[in-house]
């Protein structure tokens, strides 16, 4: 993996063969805008190291873009703590507004259910009112029930009356239900947007630990080795050496086309002598000994 200041370099020099294919380009453009000039056999000729030219702004444009993206791996090692820090309160502050809004979620769906429940109770019981008003009516009137037959017209002109107050309080109900409604939509909006941030952050701060378990695990990997080059070349002082580590590969994760195999532990084992492997720090058995 190349260092900062290397890649800073890399960058430099990039950038500054932009710059010189841009201002060749340019010169090349003037030219070429003079349409006898461009028609000309010099003009024709002059298109295919123009196109070349763009050619290669475009690859180096992709150069100083990876680069880019090494060099801000740097600068998210060097403040790791601080933005974990940053993304986890973030995390926090989004997760308790996403809580506080889905309970005003459900306050207001409550609400909202008993408003639709009490309007449509309240027009049912005023039709039914109404009907038996209008039967008793007509019982009176069967039976010649002249007192009978007033009530029931009271009555009747009463549930009448009540149903039509009934249905423009249905009608002002239905105001504060569409209302309700519209808010409980703009809620969720805001749950949506409060989730979303959270995942936004989480992936963020993934990113951060991700990068910092990769380096980990390479020097992870750089300990075992070391650890497999001494105990291969014991096994070769010992003469068993030829299937030590069949098989055995293990990857970097921080250069891509990075490995290592047996024959990597076979060349690093010449580095220790019967003396370096000697000198091993062998843990005190008096523990397991007291236990048992």
């Amino acid at each position: 993996m190349k260092s900062l200041e290397q890649l800073n370099t890399e960058r430099s020099q990039h950038q500054a063969a932009l710059h010189e294919l841009e201002q060749q380009i340019t010169q090349w453009e003037v030219h070429l805008e003079d349409p006898d000039f461009a028609e000309s056999p010099n003009g024709q000729s002059l298109k295919i190291p123009l196109q070349e030219a763009r050619s290669k702004v475009d690859n180096v444009e992709y150069k100083i873009s990876v680069i880019d993206q090494e060099i801000a791996w740097f600068d998210r090692k060097a403040n790791s703590s601080a933005l974990m820090a940053d993304y986890k309160e973030t995390m926090s502050n989004w997760a308790t507004d996403k809580a506080d809004l889905e309970g005003k979620r459900r306050v207001l769906n409550t609400r909202l259910a008993e408003t639709k429940s009490q309007s449509e109770k309240l027009i049912a019981d005023a039709r039914q009112a109404e009907e038996e008003a209008a039967r008793a009516y007509a019982q009176a009137v069967a039976w010649s029930d002249d007192e009978g037959e007033k009530k029931a017209a009271d009555d009747a002109q009463k549930a009448a009356k009540a149903l039509s107050s009934a249905m423009e309080h249905q009608r002002r109900q239905g105001l504060l239900i569409t209302a309700m409604e519209q808010e409980i939509e703009t809620i969720d909006a805001h749950i949506k947007e409060a989730a979303d941030e959270v995942l936004k952050a989480e992936r963020s701060a993934v990113v951060i630990a991700l990068e910092r378990l990769e380096e980990q695990w390479d020097a992870s990997v750089k300990k075992l080795l070391d650890l497999g080059a001494k105990l291969y070349a014991a096994k070769r002082y010992m003469g068993r050496e030829q299937m030590a580590f069949h098989r055995f590969y293990v990857g970097s994760q921080l250069e891509s086309f990075k490995s290592w195999e047996e024959s990597d532990l076979a060349g690093m084992s010449y580095r220790y002598s019967p003396a370096e492997i000697i000198d091993i720090n062998i843990p005190s058995l008096d523990p397991l000994v007291e236990s048992f």
